[in-house]
Parts: C-alpha cells; structure tokens; sequence
C-alpha cells in the first residue's frame, strides 16, 4: 500500500537517512521514537511537503515523491492519502463541517450540496455530528482531532497517517480516539501509519513497529520481538509504557 525505499533528506540538510517503511493495505503500522528522532520529517517527505535527496516513496504501486513527471498525477495520488498533522491543523475561521468538506471541494467532482451532505455524515460517523457549526476554535481538543479524521477521510484515502493523534489528550480520550480509528479502519479497510514519541501506542493496535532515533531506522519489529530486544534505546523506550519518551 505505502512504500518508501532508502528515503533520505530533505536535500539541502538532511535530518533523515536511508529509512525504509513499508505499510500493507489494510494493516496498522507505528513510527515511534524520542523527540527530534525525525518522525515528523519522514511524514513531511511522504505527504510531499520535503524533497527527498535520496530514495523513492509509492502509494499503490506507483511513485509519489517529487520524480513523478505530471503534476496532476502526483495531486491524485496524494489525494490518496489521508493526513491527520500535529494539532490536527483547522482552519479556525471556517466551522467544523466547511473544514471536512473542504477536500471534497477542491479534490472532487463533488457538488456544494454532496460536499456538505457528505461533510455531515463524516462528522456523525466520529461522533461529532452536533459541532458541525462550531468553529475549531470552539471544540474540545479531543473534539478538533476527531473532526481532523473526518477531514482526512474525506476523499476516502487508501491510507490514513496520524502525527502525534492523541498527544495532549487525557487517557480516557486518548483511548477513545483509538476505538473509533480502529471501528473507521475496520468498516472502510484503509492502512494507518502512526508517527508518535507517545509510548502507549507501542502497546495498541499497531501491528508493525519501527523504532527512529537520530533520523534512521535503528529497529523494526512486533511490539513482542522489540520488547525482547537488546538494543538499548530500543529496551529504554519501550519500557518507559505509559510515559512520554
């Protein structure tokens, strides 16, 4: 489903070297490291906000890092994914529903009236479908992240990537927000990928596990095969569960 080779970058300074990811359709994988490890930097460069100096990133089987030659082409296959940012980054001067349909108004053929039909509904399958008047400034935190997920799933995404998806939240939302992506990936099958320093996510739905530090891979496995790891940073992190590494 999502493939990066040999990623490194971005090219004038690079923060991240060599890594490959590899995410199956359907399946949940976790980037997890210290602060500055370069998980952010690596989601930057799948979503197309860095250009890598090296390597190759392919959603479905074809290539969307900066290479691909037509630019329509590289927008749909970014469309293809889904990103829920750090904060979840609405837009506070528009409410609720106007930020999940905004996708559907630029990526689709979707009429204002489908948009918003199609917005509302979102919004109720989150649990948000009262707010959809409010302003982001308005909501709860736990509230601006679900209607971030809304908004990344607008265009149906083949795979949905979270940074940070429930940092600041207290642990009964942390987890609330946990039920609802796995309840959304069951009944729509897209691939999630986690980009996170929180260490309870190691312990959650993730199936796959890549340890980052200091910009490159350093392990990769189940949370059982790194748990019984004998790499230090790797035994230091993991077993600091429940606490912010």
């Amino acid at each position: 489903m999502l493939r990066v080779e040999h990623l490194t970058g971005p090219v004038l300074s690079p923060v991240i070297h060599d890594v490959c990811v590899a995410v199956p359709a359907g399946a949940t994988h976790l980037v997890i490291g210290p602060i500055h490890a370069g998980k952010s930097m690596l989601l930057r460069h799948i979503v197309g906000l860095e250009q890598p100096l090296a390597g190759r990133i392919y959603l479905e089987g074809a290539r969307i890092d900066d290479s691909i030659d037509s630019n329509t082409q590289l927008r749909r296959l970014r469309s293809r994914l889904g990103v829920v940012f750090e904060g979840s980054a609405l837009i506070s001067r528009i409410s609720a529903v106007e930020n999940v349909e905004l996708p559907l108004l630029e990526h689709s053929d979707s009429s204002p009236a489908e948009a918003r039909d199609a917005a509302r509904e979102l919004l109720a399958e989150v649990g948000m479908a009262d707010a959809g008047n409010q302003s982001a400034d308005d909501l709860p935190r736990s509230g601006r992240r679900r209607v971030a997920i809304a908004r990344a799933l607008a265009l149906r995404p083949a795979i949905l990537l979270l940074d940070e998806p429930t940092q600041g939240l207290d642990a009964h939302s942390a987890h609330e927000i946990d039920d609802l992506l796995t309840a959304l990936q069951a009944r729509y099958g897209f691939g999630i990928l986690i980009f996170s320093h929180e260490v309870r996510h190691a312990f959650g739905m993730a199936s796959e596990i890549y340890v980052m530090a200091d910009g490159v891979i350093i392990a990769r496995g189940t949370r059982e095969e790194l748990t019984a790891s004998d790499n230090e940073i790797v035994r230091q992190l993991l077993h600091r569960r429940g606490t912010a590494a």
